[in-house]
């Protein structure tokens, strides 16, 4: 079977967000893991792991724990990571957390988790890079593929209707076929069984056709298979 993810905007860990985690919390049914490599090593890694950890335990999550950081304890982390029904990588560099996850084993274990029916949550950089594609804009707004574990999709986080120079590159390089998601923060979108449902506080804009997804509308992307999100 295949897993669940949810895409989110931005302003993770708020208030706002919780009733949209706690469906998240619900689905997983198990432990809950959080893993902040968007974040430097050090402080920022730790602060933020933290801060989700607070939040998920709030909510009722099953032990809740950070997990070691891939980058300084590979072996700790990815047990860590391996023991997750619901595994969140909140928001920072795009381009730090998709090396961290593609030169470690804990792309992979992002993976596994979604072919056994896990979850999966991203906000900002960590909905980025699960996608087909990803911009990193601390690299001159290059457009690079991402974990695809979400094909066909490219996120555009903190969406309020600008980013021109995010669209401009993601034209230039992702197919004209692909969905591209405008998601504001606070919101985003539940990703399974080849279906997106929109969440949260605002509707989610899906670009290239030029409409609003409302708060629990859903949309099947054409180039999504219908079995959700991808396998590796």
């Amino acid at each position: 079977m295949t897993g669940t993810v949810c895409l989110q905007g931005g302003r993770e860990f708020s208030a706002a967000c919780g009733p949209m985690d706690a469906a998240l919390v619900a689905r997983a049914g198990g432990p809950v893991v959080v893993s902040a490599l968007a974040g430097a090593p050090g402080v920022d890694y730790r602060t933020a792991s933290a801060n989700g950890v607070r939040h998920f335990a709030a909510l009722g999550g099953k032990g809740v724990i950070a997990a070691p950081d891939v980058r300084e304890d590979p072996e700790g982390a990815v047990a860590a990571l391996r023991s997750a029904r619901l595994l969140v990588l909140p928001g920072g560099s795009p381009a730090r957390l998709l090396d961290a996850l593609q030169s470690t084993a804990a792309g992979q274990a992002v993976a596994d988790l979604l072919a056994a029916d896990g979850v999966v949550m991203g906000a900002s950089a960590g909905a980025m890079v699960l996608c087909s594609w990803t911009v990193l804009p601390d690299r001159g707004v290059q457009v690079v593929p991402g974990l695809g574990l979400v094909p066909d999709v490219v996120v555009v986080p903190h969406w309020s209707g600008e980013r021109g120079d995010w669209l401009r590159a993601i034209d230039v390089a992702v197919p004209v076929h692909a969905t591209i998601l405008g998601l504001p923060e606070e919101s985003g979108v539940v990703v399974r069984a080849g279906q997106l449902r929109a969440v949260g506080r605002f509707a989610t804009h899906v670009i290239r056709e030029g409409r609003d997804l409302q708060v629990g509308q859903r949309l099947q992307p054409a180039g999504m298979p219908s079995g959700g999100p991808a396998q590796t």
